[in-house]
This record gives C-alpha cells, structure tokens and sequence, in this order.
C-alpha cells in the first residue's frame, strides 16, 4: 500500500530520464528562438504594454510551458524547466557583453532628440518611429519640440526628457552613447 502510494506520488511529482532530457531541449530551443524573435523586436515594442500585447504574452507563455514541459508537466519538469531557462538567461547576458548593439542583453541610453531636432539615425538604431517619440513627448507634457533639451531612449526602451533650462549634472548623462552635440556646418 505504501508502495503504491508512493508510485501514485511519484506519477505526479517525478520525471524519468528521458522526461527530463525533453524538457532541457525543448527549454534551449524556446530560450533561443524568443531571444532571437524579441531581439528584432526593438525596444520599441519592448518597452510598450498594451492590453493585446499583454494577452499576447500570457498565451504565449501558456504555449511555451506547455511545449517545455509536454507530458512532463509536474513539479521535477517544471523544476528542472526553470532552472534552464536561468541558467541560459545567465548565459545569454555574459555573451552580450561581447556582442553588437541588438543583440545585446541591455542596450545603452541614447539620445534621440538634441535641442528641438530629432536624431533619425539615432532613432532608428533605438528602433522607434518618429509616431512612437511624438506619443512620448506629448505624453510628458511637450507642447513645442523647441522646448526638448535631450530626449533620452533608456536602455529599457523608455524615454526620459530633459526641458530646454533645466539644470543636469553631467554624471546624469555619463554613459550615454551619442550625448555630445553633432558638429553644425556653417
């Protein structure tokens, strides 16, 4: 009876070796192919939730675990599907240190818009569209494009603007690609 139990317990909780080595692969393969997908995202969409977005996510990541976890779906699999997924995580952020602009895990802030002018190139390499920084700038309260200082796409893809007067220290704008003024032909 305690035998039988335990089998029962085991059906719900174990995993056998094979079980175990599906959810490995299938955890790398989803890992990789999302990160290639949202690397190509851009920040843009990255740093945008709407609510089909967010649905979007959530029925993705209900695919996912299942296609991870398949007939595994119990606690070793999901375990084991975690620590994968983490660990590749860990992986992947080591690597993009050495890594070019897109693919890197964390992109550096970069200035889109330097005293009322945009910055097409810069925005472009933000992946964000002329629409997107409008929507952001009226969203901070600009009324007149001549009253941006800098506007900043962070590395989390929002965008941070600093008023036409208003006092920054320098250690505030440390780190950010392009933050010294292009030179003007006369």
């Amino acid at each position: 009876m305690i035998k039988t139990m335990f089998d029962a317990l085991w059906t719900h909780l174990g995993i056998s070796s094979v079980q175990a080595l599906s959810v490995v692969i299938s955890a790398t393969v989803l890992f990789w192919f999302f990160t290639l997908i949202v690397s190509f995202v851009g920040q843009e969409a990255r740093a945008r939730v709407t609510i089909t977005g967010f649905a979007l996510m959530a029925l993705i990541g209900a695919i996912t675990a299942r296609a991870i976890l398949g007939d595994s779906a119990n606690l070793a699999g999901g375990l084991i599907a975690l620590v994968v997924l983490i660990v590749w995580e860990g992986v992947f952020r080591l690597l993009s240190r050495h890594l070019p602009g897109r693919w890197a895990a964390t992109n550096k802030a970069r200035v889109v818009m330097r005293d009322g002018v945009v910055d097409q190139s810069a925005l472009r390499r933000a992946h964000l569209g002329m629409t997107d920084l409008m929507v952001r700038l009226r969203c901070a309260g600009i009324t007149r494009l001549t009253d941006v200082a800098f506007a900043i796409v962070e590395a989390d893809g929002g965008i941070t603007v600093i008023r036409v007067g208003a006092p920054i220290d320098d250690a505030l704008l440390a780190g950010i690609n392009n933050r010294t003024p292009k030179p003007t032909s006369s």
